[in-house]
Formats: C-alpha cells, structure tokens, sequence
C-alpha cells in the first residue's frame, strides 16, 4: 500500500513539473502574437501614406482645373473632357499596385497564438485533481482491505482461546453481525467481539482500533508520528465475584494523562509507585489503592508476561468503581452519583508500529491467556481486614464529598431561581401605575424578606 502511495506521489508531482514547464514556455512567448501585430500595422501605414499622396495630387489638380474654368469659360467643356480622362487616369494609376498587391500576396490568415489554443497543458489543475481522487481511492481500497485482513487474522489465532472460555463469541444480542456471525465491523478500522457465558463474568468485549489506513490524510499525518494498531478488552466482573479495590499499571505518559482523567483514579490512586518496586520494568508505573494490592494481585506469572512482552503491553486497569472519565469542567458536573460497575480493563498493542502483518497478531496470543488468568485471579483475591474497612471508608468519603458538591449546586441553582424571581417582582413593581397596587406589592416583598431572615436565624441558633 506504500508503495502505491508513493506511485500516486511521484505521478502527482511530474505532473506539476509538466505543467509548470509548459505554462514557462508560454509566458516566454506570450508577445509573438503582438510583434505580428505590428508588423501588419507597419505594412498598413505604408498603404495608407501612399494613397494619402495620391489624394493630395488629386486635390492640387482639381483647383488648377477650377482657375482655368474662371479664366476662360469658353474651353469649359473641354476642360470638363480633359478633368475626366484626367481623373480616370489618375484611379487608374491609384488601383493598379492595389490590385498587383492583392493578386501577388493573396489573403493572409493570421496564426493563433500557442495559449490561445486548446491544449493537455490547460488542463493541469484538473489533472492534479484527478490524481488526487484516485489516489484518495486506492488509499481506501488498500487500507480498508489491510484492516479486514488484520481483524480477520487477529480472530482466527486466538478463536480457539475463546471457544474453550467462552459459550457465546460474536453475539451481543443485536443480530447485526458479519457473515461469519463472529467478527462484528463497526467501522472501516474498528472491528468488535462479544464473548459472554463463562463464570466470574458477565461478559467481555474485544475492540480492535485498527489504524485510519483508509484515510489518506490519516495515513500522511501517521507516517510523520508513527502509532500502533491497539486491542483492547473490556471484562465486566459480576458483583460478588470481585472485591472493592482500584489498581492501574501502566507506561509512565498513558498513567500520568489518565491519572487526571478517571474519576476512580483520581478519587482512589493519588499515589503513584514506580514498577520497579514490584518487579516489572522501570518504565512502567503503578498506580493502588493501597500499598499491598499490587503484591498480592501481580503474582510472577503476569510479571514475567509483562516483563517477555513490554511491546505489546499498555496498561491494565482493575476497578470497582469505574464510571468512565470524569467531567472536564465545572459546568458538566452531575447532579447525582454516577452509577459504577465492575471491570477489568486491558490496553495492549500489535507489533509493528503501523506496519503489522498477520504474524505480529500471531504473537498476541499470549496476552489474551493473561486476561483469562487475571479473570480467574481476581475472583479469588479477596482484601484483608482492615484493607476492607479502609476501602470502605474511602468510598464512604467519596460519596459524602459528592453529596455535598451536588447540595453546593442545589443550593446555587435555588438561589438562582430567587434572585429571578425577586427581579421579575421589582420590575413589575416598576411598571405599575397604580400607586395603591405597587404599595401592596412592596409590603409583601418586605414581609418575604424578613420572613426569609428570621428563618435563617433560627436555624444559625439551632446549629449552635
């Protein structure tokens, strides 16, 4: 598909150099047409020099004739005789190299100039532009099909995995599948599986984020910052079968950004730990909600996976809490608690760097086998004692800290309400003409007031 890119490239650019070469060779020679042009004015002044001398001579003849006419009126007629022979002569003489010219030279057609004419040079920018669709479209042809065979690859290498854990793979309950009835498209370079029936779990779904390689801008700006294709599992743990806890382990960039991101994170895990401390690789980080989490859930057979395949691995996240991102501003905050669900979330990525082939999905299988151990490894983890209290307590701190914000919001949204309400009372009190009326209207705004006031008081004594 590169290279083909590259083709369309190189055709794009020898057409602009084409063009531009011939759009040179015309401006040079964009004043041809106007020294011809000057030559004919220059053999047209000629002709009309000559016949302006002929008429001149004419004109001196006549006024000799018309003094001889005054002089002796008795040779008019023969003087009329000799004006006309004269005359005749004298046109004789004027169309005689007019039509020697015309029958030696005959008529002349004039060249049209070179841009003046129609030509494949005129047509460059419609070239460029036929150029660019059709590389557009044999961009789409060749990524979409690059990614079909990728998902198709990816499904068939770990099928097996999934058929022996799994009673259900590729149904969500919908009916809109592929032909296989498996391997569900949602896009031209998102492709899902949906596996549900086995123990633990109530369900799990594979998202393959395949490259924009349909997309010829994409497929541009990805060759300056290369990326790679991402699988991502999301499992949905039953609500008995895991505990209360958060943990994060992931690359130092990916814990950092959703560190701030996650609502569960950023209200659970605001202790960062390097993953040398637990034996994983130093770029990794870690992120618990308490110190012995990550002991007693990264046992040596993930480490030593994570350790064998850092290319591959991204991040994992185990949480009780999960309810996605959490709002960016202000403004977007929820009036009640968000609901939480139970999940083991695992980000890993196919080797290559953009350029993967099928035998780089091939070497994916051993992440999915770690999936279905920490499924199994986090039914049977279960905290101790005071890990249990304490987690407890931080959830209970969490929840009183949201019902306050949401009453901080209440309570600004009503205080909102009155000052539109009282606004709306002080310009009708402002429009009334009666006076009586706008008195009864003051009255009762004065006893809201104080009513308003003394409850507020009361309360102040109460607290104290």
């Amino acid at each position: 598909m590169k290279l083909l890119l590259f083709i369309s490239m190189g055709l794009l650019m020898l057409t602009i150099a084409s063009a531009v070469q011939k759009q040179a060779e015309v401006e040079d020679n964009e004043f041809a047409e106007f020294e011809e042009l000057d030559e004919d004015d220059e053999d047209a002044t000629v002709e009309e020099e000559g016949e302006d001398a002929a008429f001149e001579e004419f004109n001196e003849e006549e006024e000799t004739n018309e003094q001889a006419v005054q002089e002796d009126t008795e040779f008019q007629t023969r003087d009329n005789i000799e004006d006309e022979e004269f005359d005749e002569d004298e046109f004789e003489n004027i169309d005689q190299p007019l039509k020697g010219a015309m029958k030696d030279e005959g008529l002349k057609i004039k060249e049209v100039p070179l841009h003046f004419r129609t030509n494949w040079d005129s047509y460059y920018l419609e070239f460029i532009m036929i150029a660019g669709v059709l590389s557009y479209v044999l961009n789409y042809l060749t990524g979409k099909s690059k990614n079909n065979k990728l998902a198709t690859a990816w499904f068939k290498v770990h099928r097996e995995i999934l058929d022996k854990n799994f009673s259900i793979v590729g149904d969500d309950g919908s009916g809109e599948t592929e032909q296989n009835g498996i391997l569900m498209k949602d896009s031209e370079n998102r492709y899902l599986i949906w596996c549900s029936g086995r123990i633990y779990c109530e369900g799990m779904l594979v998202e393959l984020k395949l490259l924009k390689r349909q997309d010829l801008v994409s497929v541009m700006a990805k060759m300056m910052r290369p990326t790679p294709d991402e699988v991502r599992i999301t499992v949905t743990m039953n609500k008995d079968d895991m505990d209360t806890f958060v943990l994060f382990i992931g690359n130092k960039k990916i814990a950092s950004k959703m560190g701030k991101e996650m609502n569960d994170l950023y209200n659970f895990c605001p202790e960062r730990r390097s993953g040398e401390k637990y034996g994983l690789g130093a770029s990794l980080t870690v992120m618990a909600e308490m110190a012995d989490l990550a002991q007693g859930l990264i046992d040596s057979r993930i480490t030593n996976c994570l350790n064998a395949y850092p290319e591959m691995f991204d991040y994992l996240h185990f949480s009780d809490q999960y309810s996605g991102p959490k709002p960016s501003t202000e403004d977007e905050q929820p009036t009640k608690m968000p609901t939480t669900t139970k999940v083991l979330i695992f980000n890993f990525r196919i080797p290559g760097m953009g350029k993967s082939s099928t035998k780089d999905v091939e070497a994916m299988v051993p992440m999915l086998k770690m999936v279905i151990y920490c499924i199994d490894k986090v039914k049977r983890y279960r905290l101790s004692r005071e890990g249990k209290i304490k987690a407890d307590k931080a959830r209970a701190k969490v929840a009183e800290s949201f019902e306050k914000l949401s009453h901080a919001q209440r309570q600004e949204a009503a205080q909102l309400r009155r000052e539109d309400k009282r606004r709306q009372e002080k310009e009708r009190l402002m429009n009334e003409d009666d006076p009586e009326k706008a008195r009864k209207i003051e009255d009762k705004q004065y006893k809201q007031d104080m009513k308003r006031r003394l409850g507020a008081r009361q309360k102040q004594v109460k607290i104290r």
